[in-house]
This record gives structure tokens, sequence and C-alpha cells, in this order.
């Protein structure tokens, strides 16, 4: 069932979602009627509900797949005319029983544990996070009749959709479980990072979402929105977000975005901004290549990803991800701080590295040198992160790799192996072993991946299972396998595909005037064209 509204100027859909299951439950009966369809309204009838009959009364509920928004109680009953409930919401099983502080469980940026009044024949909705399981427990002493328990769940009324099919039904399921990651993540008219934790717009983690949600939904205000946020919350002589090389990727997005779409109106509007940066960024460099930001032993000083940071990595990252922002500027006019930024730190691309992100920078940035292939495919999809997977699957493309559909598959294909509905924060490939899934409790000698599991910001249950920025895989099969590309809101004609081995291939994707339609069978382009 689903609701259209408007909210502030833009469109949403709430979705009204039965359970899929009740994992858990005690003090209730008839607990099986919260998964029956019925109309979503109060009656008179006290007949197909639900009863906690008392304090302590729980159930434990799955609703299928990530979601974000609240739940919804249609009551029959309150016996105290009104009652109180516990809901500790969930992404992973495991949370859904924490406790605040344990294994770092936390209600910040929005709270997903918490009290709620109900009252008798009510129909109320509490909450708004991300989840997929809620816990709901009875705290008042006399019984209450729950008719339903719905999740409502909120997504953008888009006008445009497109979509990616392969002869690959796992590669299918990851580009699927992408798509719905971002989407989840448009929110408010904006981008966010996270429906959980984490929603807010950040200025590196926006690129990947932008590229994504071009292909996948064209030319959205969610985009322009979140740009033109961070350009009014930061005078250009400050650093966005308070980092550095986010102020650099300010600049790599406008480019790409207007780029892409042909917006031009909005670059002109937005170009003294980004040349103020880009001076700001060029005068922190000395003639030697030597950046000071002016923060002194700020741990944010050079930043590339939270794995590489305070090592050396971290510098060579972000002197590369600098010279990318002067290179897309100078594709779109000339610039003197973009000219002196390249000759400047152009050291920078031959610096030995550790990580195979930092590797995958240098190449992005212009570093042409052999064996860098097999340097980003050791050992698989070991090293790759959501964040910074994009770029190290199109840096190893740029190195002339063969194996980015397996590493695609291993490392996409392992989340979706433990449960996942959406793409997280972080995963490594390391977590595996010994770990089960998030739809299961763990059981005894078992690892749990959601609470046990995490680092820096987003150790134990503060982790977030649904990420925008792990939308980035979407991008990659557009720009490299189906061989594609925006500009000016439109698919440039040169098409190259490389399917590594799959049968067939086919898209339909937004353009300015309508879609672009391509098939593919065995590597060679059969139809490609544009319709209104």
């Amino acid at each position: 069932m689903k609701e259209h509204w408007q909210d502030d100027g833009y469109a949403v859909i709430k979705e009204k979602i039965l359970p899929r299951s009740v994992k858990d439950w005690g003090g209730v009966e008839n607990v099986s009627e919260l998964l029956e369809k019925k109309r979503p309204c109060v009656s008179f009838s006290t007949e197909h509900c639900a009863v906690f009959q008392g304090k302590g009364a729980f159930a434990v509920i799955d609703f299928g797949k990530e979601l974000c928004g609240g739940v919804q109680f249609v009551t029959r009953a309150a016996y105290d005319g009104t009652a109180t409930f516990r809901i500790t919401l969930g992404e992973s099983l495991a949370e859904c029983y924490s406790s605040l502080g344990e294994k770092n469980a936390t209600n910040d940026h929005s709270p997903r544990d918490f009290e709620a009044k109900i009252a008798n024949m009510s129909d109320l909705t509490f909450g708004q996070s991300g989840f997929r399981f809620a816990r709901i427990e009875l705290l008042s002493e006399k019984a209450v009749l729950i008719k339903n328990i719905y999740a409502i769940n909120t997504l953008p009324a888009l006008e445009k959709e497109g979509f990616i099919q392969t002869s690959d039904p796992e590669l299918n399921q990851i580009i699927e479980t992408a798509a719905y990651t971002l989407k989840l993540n448009f929110q408010n008219g904006y981008i966010w990072d996270g429906i959980k934790r984490d929603r807010l717009v950040w200025s590196g983690d926006l690129h990947q979402e932008i590229v994504s949600s071009i292909y996948l939904y064209g030319d959205t205000a969610n985009i322009t929105n979140s740009l033109s946020f961070l350009r009014e919350e930061t005078p250009a002589d400050k650093w966005i977000n308070n980092i550095p090389s986010y102020s650099a990727w300010w600049v790599i997005n406008l480019c790409d975005y207007c780029h892409m779409t042909g917006n031009s109106i909005y670059f002109d509007e937005n170009k003294e901004y980004a040349k103020v940066i880009l001076q700001h960024l060029n005068t922190s460099i000395s003639a030697e290549g030597v950046m000071d930001f002016g923060m002194g032993n700020h741990p944010m000083r050079f930043f590339l990803d939270w794995p590489t940071q305070n090592t050396q990595d971290a510098e060579i990252g972000t002197a590369a991800i600098l010279m990318v922002a002067a290179k897309k500027y100078l594709a779109i006019e000339d610039n003197e701080s973009c000219r002196e930024i390249l000759q400047k730190l152009q050291k920078y691309l031959t610096m030995p590295c550790e990580y195979k992100q930092t590797k995958a920078f240098q190449i992005i940035a212009g570093r042409k040198e052999e064996n860098d292939s097999a340097f980003l495919e050791k050992d698989g999809a070991w090293g790759f992160s959501t964040f910074m997977a994009y770029y190290i699957l199109t840096g190893d493309a740029m190195a002339d790799g063969q194996n980015m559909l397996p590493m695609i598959k291993e490392y996409y294909g392992a989340m979706l192996s433990r449960g996942a509905t959406t793409f997280w924060e972080d995963f490594h490939i390391d977590w595996l072993a010994g770990s089960g899934r998030i739809d299961e409790l763990p059981q005894e000698g078992q690892k749990d991946i959601h609470g046990d599991y995490g680092a820096y910001c987003y150790k134990g249950f503060r982790h977030s299972l649904c990420h925008g920025w792990a939308s980035g895989v979407l991008a990659f099969v557009v720009e490299y396998m189906l061989g594609l590309r925006m500009e000016n809101g439109t698919v440039l004609g040169d098409l190259t595909p490389h399917t590594m081995g799959l049968e067939t291939m086919e898209a339909k994707l937004p353009v300015n005037d309508g879609w672009f339609v391509i098939k593919i069978a065995n590597n060679q382009v059969i139809q490609a064209q544009f319709i209104n």
C-alpha cells in the first residue's frame, strides 16, 4: 500500500509494509494476526487482534528489508486507556535486541530505542530511523489489543527510474540492492549518507551518490539541493565538512554534475565559489608540493578515507583528490590555480603506497605505470571498502584490469550472503570468517557481523547498514561494463562495452529528453537508441 505526500516542496511515497515474520515473542496471544493483511483502520471489533497480555509481553518483527521511517500501531484497545511500549528498531536482528550502550548501540542522529505511548482505539506512528526489525515490548500492566503493526517506509517520488539487467542473477541482485540503497538515502530533498546514522550531506561521500543517481534517476533536485546546502553552510575560505579534501570533492561534484547533465546555468552560479576553493587549495601547497592546510595536527588534515588515516597514504590520497578536482575543472574552463595544483603535486603520482584505494586515486589522477592492475587485484576483494570500491574498480579498469566482475561478486555478494538488503557503511571480506547473518541471532561461538565489527566512528551497532556511498558499483557497471558516459544530459555515442563474459546486458537510462535504451549480447551492441 502506497500513499503519495507533498512535503516542503518534495514529493514522497510512504509505503505501508506488513511484517514478513514474527521472529520471537512472549506473552502475546494470536501473534500471527500481526502478519495478516487487514484494512488499516480502527474498528469496534476485538476479533483478529494480537493481545499483548501485560507488562513484559513482547514481539520481535521482521519487515523483510531495510526501511527508512517508523512503525504504525493500529490499536483496538488499551485497557488502561493508554499504554506505554518500548520500541527498539534494528538494522540487524541482533541490534534489535540490544540496549543503548551495548556493543555501541546508540540513538545518534535518529532515536531507534525509545518509549511510545499509545491510546485506546488509536492509529499512531512512532519513530524515524533506518531499520528492518522492531522489538515491541509492553511496559504497562494491563493488556493491549493490537490490530496491526506496520512499518512506514519513506521513499522519494521520482519522475524517472532506470534499470539495468544482465544474464547474471547475482549481479542483478547487486545492482538492484545498490539502487535501493541510494533511493532510501534520497530524503527531505537531499542525499543523505545514511538513514539510521549519518543523516548528513558529506561532500566526499556525495560523489558516487551523484554519479549513480544521474544514471538511475537523471537530473534531480536532490543533487543541487545537497551541493547548494554545502556551499551555503561553508564560507569559501573554510573547508567543507571541516576537511580540506572535501572542499576539493565539492569541486569534483560540481564539475561532474554539470558535465553529465549539461546544467551550465548551475555551473555559472557556482563557479566563483569553486574558484575561491581552488585558489585556497593552491595557496596551501608550497612550490615543492608540501601541503599545509592550516590545521596543525588536526586528524582530518589529510583525508582519503578512514583506513588510510594517519598513514603516508592519506597524504598521497589527498594530493590525488586535489589533482582530480583540478583536472575536472580544467576540462570545463581554464584556471591558473588548477594548472599550478597539477604541477606542484605531480610527484605524488609515483610515490609508493600500501592501500588499493590510494593506488586507484593515483591512477584516476593521471598515473600510468605497469603492474598497477596486479596491485589492485591482489587477493581479490580483500582491501575493498564500500566507500572506496567504486574508485578501486575504476582505477583497475583504467589500468587494463581483467577481474573486476569477480571482485564485484566476491565483495558485494558477500554482504548479500549475510542477509543484506542494502549495502553497508563499511564491510571487509575478513568479517565473513565465523560470522552469521544479520537476520539471525549469533549462535554460541559465532561472530556478530554487525555488533562485533566496524571501526573508527562506525563501531558495533552504531555501524550503518544502509549508506549511500555504497551505491557506486552501479555507476561502475554503467561506465565500464555497459561502456556508457553521460554528457550534457545525454549518452555519448561511442559505445565500448566490457561485459566480462556475460551473455547479455540491457539498460534503460534516463536522459534529458527521454530514455536511452541499450542491449548487448556477446559483447556486441545490438540496440542503442534514444526514445521519448
